[in-house]
């Protein structure tokens, strides 16, 4: 099973704080007193505005993780990730993708604030963690493990479902769906471990989800 992941232009972090400078310079260009403004675009305005916010949450929470999670899981796992933002991708909120979506179909090509193909590209960070879930449970139980594993475990343990990376307040969820989103990021991450590492790095985590049942 195949899986390649394509890096953005410049590091996730610089590319989203270009994407809130570029939308706040475009917020100023379109900018109008209130009592010279249409409806539409007092609209618009509003719109770029919650866009530029959510941008620098976005890029607030990749830190964190850049900064906390992907250490932890560094030094428990003795693999270090061939590039630091790997670990974003697939902590990348679903809600992030239509976020993207929005900016990118939002202005004229030649008017974006970052480049059309970074946009696409993290429109559909959100999709990887289902892909690299499926890879890495699927050589988990064919290769290495036997038996049940403590995915949820796992994933509290590195603090993932924390370190999700969203665009607005986590919503709640019920105990089961969170279970299963928890144990969707502990395959991905697992799988990320064996698309870098191969078999050899996940075998290494088998003590962990033994130690987590």
């Amino acid at each position: 099973m195949a899986y390649e992941y394509w890096p953005l232009s410049r590091p996730l972090g610089e590319t989203l704080a270009a994407l809130q400078d570029g939308l706040m310079r475009e917020y100023r260009r379109e900018y109008l007193p209130a009592h010279r403004r249409s409806a539409r675009r007092s609209r618009r305005l509003r719109r770029i505005r919650g866009w530029c916010r959510a941008a620098g949450r976005l890029e607030e929470q990749a830190a964190r993780v850049a900064e906390r999670t992907l250490p932890r899981i560094e030094q428990e796992t003795g693999h270090a990730f061939q590039n630091p933002d790997v670990l974003a991708r697939v902590l990348m909120a679903p809600s992030t993708k239509r976020l993207f979506a929005e900016i990118l179909a939002g202005f004229p090509e030649d008017e974006l604030p970052i480049r059309a193909t970074d946009l696409a590209m993290l429109a559909n960070f959100a999709d990887d963690s289902h892909a690299l879930a499926l890879i890495g449970d699927v050589t988990l139980r064919l290769k290495v493990l036997s038996g049940a594993a403590g995915f949820a475990a796992l994933a509290d343990r590195w603090g993932l479902y924390e370190s999700r990376i969203g665009p607005g307040p986590r919503c709640s969820v019920d105990s089961r769906d969170l279970e299963q989103e928890k144990e969707t990021l502990a395959r991905a991450v697992l799988g990320l471990l064996y698309v870098e590492g191969g078999v050899d790095a996940l075998r290494a985590v088998v003590p962990l989800l033994a130690r987590d049942r």
